[in-house]
């Protein structure tokens, strides 16, 4: 009966919070501490993501934090790519010019065609020979220069006003050993070129972290959260700041949920609410690991983007870059 009870009161609490959009009754925006406006793959919305020509816009656009995918050729070259394997089906969704908001989709080879495979088992030369990006609506391929992690950290050694880079891992957990090639031209660019930016490194396998810390304990780490598809009735059993604290990692990254988990925003605005107090709960403790952001992508409605800051989060990722530095002006926070 007690059981029953609690399930009435969790499923009268989710459908009060359906037709809130903001609940918020008290600004609680962090003010204190750095915000990061990140550019999700720099400003996709306008140029091909994860180029030299869309990082330059989001600058233009207001940033201090970066986000990029990396992926490993199979010469061990580090390229700036999304999808590690064209087959798998995130892939084929952008491939289709599905996935919304993004001016350009991934120009994969023809099957059969003998390069349409993953990133592993092409060299650099033929990756950029037959993969590219292409203008949401056209057929030909623009064309657009692929940067291998060389360039991308050459280009960024003389921006001070990127504070920090969130590296998105690419590398599956069946290829785990390839992040070391990954952080090893980390560590070895980072003294080249001297760079005062700090990197966060992303990745959704616990495996693939593990053999990182293992080898590169004093990085940045986040062990990326997903919220499941379907209904989620306790938003608190999908904290990210739960995640972090159980890793010893300094970022909590949760990804904002699509259409397919239902009352996807509700739900997400949910998990940040428990996780900043959650947050700032683990901070006070003096035997707990710092986390310095709390961080949700890829946030690119202007109200549920005020919603958050309102709630007190730390960062987003967007690909709206302009619209966020707007927002992080207007609340007065903290981006240098």
């Amino acid at each position: 009966m007690a059981s029953l009870k609690r399930k009435l009161i969790v499923l009268g609490v989710w459908l009060k919070e359906l037709f809130r959009f903001c609940p918020i009754s008290k600004l609680k925006a962090d003010k204190e501490n750095l915000f990061l406006v990140c550019g999700h793959r720099g400003s996709p919305v306008n140029e091909p993501e994860n180029t030299i020509p869309s990082f330059e816009r989001a600058l233009r656009e207001g940033v201090n934090s970066l986000e990029t995918d990396l992926g490993v050729t199979k010469d061990k070259e580090v390229i700036l790519w999304h999808d590690w394997n064209p087959d798998e089906l995130v892939a084929l969704i952008r491939e289709s010019g599905i996935e919304p908001e993004v001016a350009y989709k991934p120009d994969f080879p023809a099957p059969f065609s003998g390069f349409r495979n993953k990133i592993s088992e092409l060299s650099l030369e033929d990756f950029r020979k037959h993969f590219n990006y292409v203008k949401k609506g056209e057929s030909n391929p623009v064309n657009s220069h692929i940067p291998t992690f060389r360039e991308f950290l050459d280009w960024i050694k003389d921006k001070p006003q990127i504070k920090y880079v969130f590296l998105d891992i690419k590398v599956p957990k069946d290829e785990k050993e390839m992040i070391l090639v990954i952080l090893d031209q980390l560590d070895l660019l980072t003294k080249e070129f001297n760079l005062t930016t700090k990197f966060i490194i992303e990745t959704f396998f616990s495996e693939v972290l593990e053999i990182a810390k293992n080898k590169y304990p004093n990085l940045i780490y986040s062990l990326d959260v997903e919220i499941p598809p379907g209904f989620v009735f306790l938003p608190r059993i999908h904290s990210t700041i739960k995640v972090a604290a159980q890793n010893q990692n300094n970022v909590a990254i949760i990804l904002r949920p699509r259409q397919i988990t239902i009352a996807n925003w509700m739900t997400f605005r949910r998990v940040i609410w428990y996780d900043v107090r959650r947050r700032l709960h683990l901070n006070k403790k003096p035997d707990s690991t710092k986390i310095d952001f709390l961080i949700g992508c890829t946030i690119n409605d202007k109200r549920e983007m005020e919603c958050l800051i309102k709630s007190g989060i730390n960062g987003m990722q967007t690909d709206y870059p302009r619209r966020l530095t707007n927002l992080a002006n207007q609340y007065n926070l903290k981006r240098n």
